[in-house]
């Protein structure tokens, strides 16, 4: 389903087609079989539409819509089975996403019940009964006769509901009636406010303790709290031991699902007590920490119970839990403190991930109240409720006060340092840092402001500095392109520290952005003078400092030799990089050096450069190549098109036979799968790492040929990626005349045991720090690390290389994920941090960093530069293996 709001016509056809159809409907019942009608047709099929529809069944419920008699005669039978339908068809919806169930649930209470004796051909017999006592006065029979049984016979709505409401209060007070009548009356009103779901919690609480059996210790217990005396989170405790029988028969039984939405408004009412007497009382105590560790257990149990982020709901309090048992032991207030940040930092992605696709689904509501003549205020108040009245806002709030003082405690930057330094420029904001790509960027260069990154993301010339607003790897991809290019770069998780930053950044402004390597970020208004004065003082933008190492004003390319067309050794080419790349050699080389410098190294076989260069040729290649040089010439906005369509024409190619059955034969008995890895004479240059800009295509089965020949293709094929395409366009290199790709195809390491893949640099390059190695871990495969596609931080330490090594740990993983290595290729497992040793175990930890960091220091060594590795390390048989997969000379703006 769409996720960003989005209609699938234009964007304000919803609005269009919900206005028109209302304006012929004057009817309840056919205001409600409009909303059938949407939903059956399809028209309302993305996210954005059903956020309008919801908007539509709220004021029509609640009256800012108003319900007319159309003529017809339909009893509320058909009103019922309306609702049942809609209903129906929202629980689909609610299966698609977390999104989408938020925003159905927050429909049905606009929908009558469905409930058996509403369905029946002939409902609500009491009123007609009532009509014709004997026991009250004529004109109150008539009154009722009309107002109530013909009307509700004939067309109800919710106006009948105030009707019923004014005319037993009326009763009420004149105290003239038979008592026979007024109990058959308060009778009827229960029957109509259940009809119309007008019942409030409480009556919903005792008429289920009366019912169900199995619940009713829990309702009498809650209600005993509720009314007791009792304190917001022994409440807040009976409410979820109550909601833990409900919501499981939610989707089934109409009236259990209109209690636990009850249920779930009044727990964000004891929240946000909890929340606001939190953060009064004094912080950082160990009962502090108790009590603010327990509301966020029953506050993350609220949104499993509502089926929002259940599973990471589920793992998140359970890693609160494991913490809280700790709390007080002063040993290990610094690494608890760093486990409570990061399991902060993965709770609030659960309410962020919620907020901005509610954000974009929302937007068209306010133009669906215009078309409708809502009152102004009545939609803005309508969408601002729907955003902040979730229980994950509350959340929310208790996690940013346990990300604050965790920070605090362990002494944690607010920051994340990318790339340390200070520049001039002009504000752009985008959504996300590869729409940079596509704006009009200042001549005096830009600093870019961002929701987000994928971590694919090129940056573009004339981009002097960036602020994201996610944290990001050090040592991914990315990272080590912004510090080739020499851009400024901060990022944070933390969405208020954003947003603070960004109030002082307009749109075009000239300011000045600094980055310090202990993670401050700041930045001040300069004037255009100062822009100037930056320019006239010779410092140059990126992509003239990436130009400049070429020499000619271009990168140099590596040298390339096409002769050899036969599959090789990896080992035979170390000290070939012409051949088949410069990957391919430092590959060979690792398998050289790896007994001497003590850990592991695949047994690589490469593709040479000769192969793709007689392999990828032809009209169709010719044509998409073409085509896309003209798009990097003239049309940017085509550039994304024409690179997928050369990518495609790549993918068309053959590889010769010859060459597939080489790479099978050679490779090490028992192989079932491997890493098929680009190794091109583009990247890993001097000055030029090219890292992350080409395809790696993990679990390849060899034994398949096709298999095997797509990887190839699609490793050829990225050459044309658009991260590729954008970065030599950049550096000034060639689009294709000139450019190889080798292949690099290495036995993928068994990941039988715990695995922890790693990114080493055998120099803090954030510090500009020789004497220490920067180290990044996580769970699971690499390309967590590498390609900074997944939100979250990873394990992050620094180590001396001087005995006794001493270890500093800077941050400790909040991934939700970790790859494991899978037939097909690598699949996402969740983590689960309180069981994951190196987020309990701190020995574990610095150990393991220590004996990461000593390889490192030896493969420093042996290449005799700073080197930038990747590899796993492998828990197994109560052993530990080190394998490195690739390394390369550290590249530094």
């Amino acid at each position: 389903p769409k996720r960003d709001g989005g209609n699938e016509g234009p964007p304000d056809a919803i609005v269009e087609r919900i206005a028109a159809e209302d304006a012929k409907r004057r009817s309840w019942r056919n205001k409600l079989d409009l909303s059938r009608a949407l939903l059956e047709g399809g028209e309302v099929s993305s996210l954005g539409q059903l956020a309008c529809l919801q908007a539509y069944l709220t004021w029509v419920a609640s009256g800012q819509i108003k319900c007319e008699e159309d003529g017809g005669h339909h009893r509320p039978c058909a009103h019922a089975d309306a609702s049942r339908k809609i209903s129906s068809m929202l629980w689909q919806f609610a299966s698609r996403g977390d999104a989408e169930r938020f925003v159905a649930r927050r429909m049905f209470p606009s929908l009558p019940s469905y409930a058996e004796q509403f369905t029946c051909a002939v409902p609500m017999t009491r009123i007609r009964d009532i009509a014709h006592r004997n026991d009250i006065p004529h004109e109150l029979k008539q009154e009722i006769k009309h107002t109530l049984q013909n009307k509700l016979h004939r067309c109800a709505d919710p106006g009948d509901m105030v009707t019923c409401h004014n005319l037993i209060e009326r009763c009420r007070r004149e105290n003239r009636y038979s008592g026979a009548f007024m109990h058959e009356f308060e009778i009827f009103y229960k029957e109509l406010k259940e009809f119309f779901n007008a019942g409030g919690l409480d009556e919903k609480v005792q008429q289920l303790a009366g019912a169900d059996g199995g619940l009713r210790g829990a309702a009498e217990r809650f209600l005993e709290r509720k009314y007791g005396g009792a304190g917001p989170a022994d409440q807040l405790a009976a409410l979820a031991d109550l909601r833990s029988g409900v919501a499981p028969r939610a989707e089934a039984e109409q009236e259990k699902l209109l209690l636990d939405l009850e249920l779930e408004k009044y727990a964000f009412v004891l929240l946000s007590q909890l929340a606001g007497e939190l953060e009064r009382a004094g912080r950082g105590s160990a009962d502090w920490w108790r009590q603010i560790l327990h509301v966020l257990q029953l506050a993350l149990k609220q949104s499993e119970l509502g089926g929002i982020a259940v599973e990471e709901s589920v793992v998140t309090s359970r890693e609160f839990a494991v913490c809280a048992q700790e709390i007080g032991q002063k040993d290990k207030a610094v690494f608890l403190s760093m486990r409570l940040a990061a399991c902060a930092d993965r709770t609030l992605r659960i309410c962020f991930a919620l907020t901005q696709h509610l954000e974009g689904a929302y937007g068209a509501v306010p133009a669906l109240g215009r078309a409708l003549r809502i009152d102004g205020h009545a939609v803005s108040v309508f969408v601002e409720a729907e955003m902040r009245t979730s229980i994950l806002f509350q959340v929310s709030k208790l996690v940013q006060l346990v990300m604050q003082e965790a920070k605090r405690a362990a002494n944690l930057p607010l920051w994340t340092a990318i790339s340390a330094g200070s520049v001039c420029g002009k504000v752009v904001r985008c959504n996300e840092l590869s729409e940079v790509w596509s704006k009009q960027l200042p001549p005096q260069g830009a600093i870019a402001f961002c929701n987000e990154a994928s971590g694919d993301e090129e940056l573009p010339p004339l981009c002097r500095g960036a602020v994201v607003a996610r944290d990001l790897p050090v040592l991914s991809h990315l990272a080590l392109r912004a510090r080739q290019l020499g851009v400024v770069f901060g990022c944070t998780a933390e969405r208020h520290l954003y947003d603070g930053l960004l109030a002082t950044a307009a749109d075009g402004a000239a300011v000045k952005l600094e980055v310090t390597a202990s993670g401050d970020v700041r930045v001040e208004a300069v004037g255009e003078a100062a822009l100037k004065a930056v320019a006239l003082n010779g410092d140059t933008a990126p992509d003239a400092k990436a130009k400049a190492k070429g020499g000619n004003g271009a990168a140099k390319l590596g040298k390339m030799s096409v002769a050899e067309q036969k599959v090789m050794t990896a080992v035979s080419l170390a000290d070939s990089p012409q051949t088949a790349g410069s990957k391919a050699a430092s590959s060979g080389k690792l398998e050289s050096i790896a007994s001497k410098a003590g850990f592991l190294a695949p047994k690589g076989l490469a593709v040479p450069f000769g192969v793709m260069a007689k392999a990828v040729q032809g009209k169709a290649v010719d044509a998409a190549v073409q085509a896309l040089q003209r798009a990097l010439d003239s049309t940017p906005e085509r550039i994304a098109d024409c690179a997928k369509s050369a990518r495609e024409a790549v993918a068309q190619c053959k590889v010769p036979k010859a060459v597939l059955d080489a790479l099978v034969e050679g490779l090490p008995k028992g192989t079932d799968r491997v890493a098929v890895r680009s190794s091109a004479n583009s990247e890993d240059l001097e000055g030029v790492s090219g890292a992350g800009l080409h395809d790696s295509v993990l679990g390849v089965n060899p034994r398949d040929a096709a298999e095997l020949e797509r990887a190839v293709l699609q490793v050829w094929g990225s050459m044309f990626t658009l991260r590729a395409v954008q970065s030599r366009h950049a550096a000034g290199m060639p689009l294709f005349n000139g450019i190889a790709m080798g292949v690099l195809v290495q036995p993928m390491v068994s990941l039988e045991g715990c695995a922890y893949a790693f990114i080493a640099f055998s120099k803090h390059v954030v510090e500009n720090d020789p004497s220490s190695v920067y180290l990044e871990v996580c769970v699971g495969l690499g390309e967590t690390l590498a390609s900074a596609d997944q939100p979250g931080t990873p394990y992050r330490l620094v180590v001396k290389k001087k005995p006794p090594n001493e270890v500093q740990v800077l941050a400790l993983a909040s991934f939700s994920y970790g790859l494991e290595d899978a037939a097909g290729g690598p699949a996402p497992s969740r983590v689960d941090y309180s069981q994951e040793r190196l987020s309990t175990d701190q020995a574990f930890l610095e150990k393991l960093a220590r004996d990461v960091a000593a390889v490192a220091a030896r493969v420093e060594d042996c290449y005799g530069a700073p080197m930038d590795m990747e590899g796993v390390v492998l828990e197994r048989g109560g052993g530990r293996e080190i394998h490195l997969v690739q390394a390369r000379p550290i590249v530094e703006g």
